[in-house]
């Protein structure tokens, strides 16, 4: 009888244990469904088993922390890049107002070149770091090649300004200056090298007016590029004038042009123009002017 009662809870403890089991199977299995619903729907259009094992693996809690912190590292480079461009563009920007700003000096020295005076003026350049355009006649090349040769070597930019200077000759056709500015190319490049190349001219007394329109056309036919002045220091309107004076012309003629092309000249007897050239560039210095060669 004790036997019995013995077998019969044996009996009922594994029938608990049994029906505990399947309860605690059915709820797993219910809440596994609904947690992995998409991840399985995901693996079932997967056409292997290592393209399932991988979408697994992506929809893993680490996987898509890594995924959020690479899109958050992305978006950190996108960021800088855009600052970077941003101050790119306002560098440009800043740049491009500064050099709207910029005033412009030429010096520009005319008939030499000579053998007193333009070793003076190349002295005063050279102290003051300055570089000019020098438009040189073709008689004075032959004379002096040597001078001619420095103040191209010292950096400073050469230009025609026809053989003779003789305004009779070269104005009476345009095949007449033409002709003049061919020998004088010739000169330059027998003194400076063949290679020297320079389409810089300048026509005796300027190219002003109306009669000089076809000598404009022909110098233009050629290819070259002529400059006149606006501004002057009037060491060619008579003789023996004071660096006082010609300080005080250049000043009458200087309306703080932007560009601001200076004529002056350095024939020997333009002895006063290297007196008064220091004057000229600090006033032109304290002006915040920079200086340039013609090209």
């Amino acid at each position: 009888m004790k036997g019995n009662q013995q077998n019969n809870k044996k009996l009922a403890i594994i029938r608990f244990v049994i029906i505990f089991a399947i309860i605690f199977i059915m709820i797993f299995l219910g809440t596994s469904y609904i947690f992995y619903k998409e991840l399985a729907t995901d693996v079932v259009e997967a056409d292997n088993f290592e393209e399932s094992i991988s979408l697994m693996s992506d929809k893993s809690a680490i996987n898509l922390a890594l995924q959020y912190e690479r899109q958050i590292q992305e978006a950190e480079r996108e960021r800088i890049r855009e600052l970077e461009e941003l101050e790119k563009k306002r560098q440009e920007e800043l740049e491009t107002e500064d050099k709207k700003n910029v005033k412009r000096a030429y010096l520009t020295f005319d008939d030499g070149p000579s053998a007193k005076v333009t070793p003076q003026i190349l002295d005063i350049l050279e102290e003051y770091d300055v570089k000019a355009t020098f438009f040189v006649v073709g008689t004075a090349v032959e004379k002096y090649p040597e001078i001619l040769k420095r103040t191209y070597q010292d950096g400073h930019a050469i230009g025609n300004h026809t053989y003779s200077h003789r305004y009779g000759y070269i104005y009476r056709k345009p095949s007449n200056l033409l002709k003049e500015v061919e020998i004088t190319d010739r000169l330059l490049k027998r003194v400076l090298g063949e290679e020297f190349d320079s389409k810089l001219f300048r026509f005796p007394g300027g190219s002003f007016g109306d009669k000089r329109a076809p000598f404009r056309k022909a110098i233009e036919e050629k290819g070259y590029i002529y400059y006149d002045w606006n501004s002057l220091n009037g060491d060619a309107e008579g003789y023996l004038f004071s660096k006082e004076r010609l300080i005080q012309r250049f000043k009458n003629t200087f309306r703080g042009q932007k560009e601001l092309i200076i004529l002056m000249h350095d024939t020997d007897a333009k002895y006063t123009t290297p007196e008064a050239l220091p004057y000229i560039i600090e006033y032109l210095q304290e002006q915040g002017y920079e200086f340039h060669t013609l090209k």
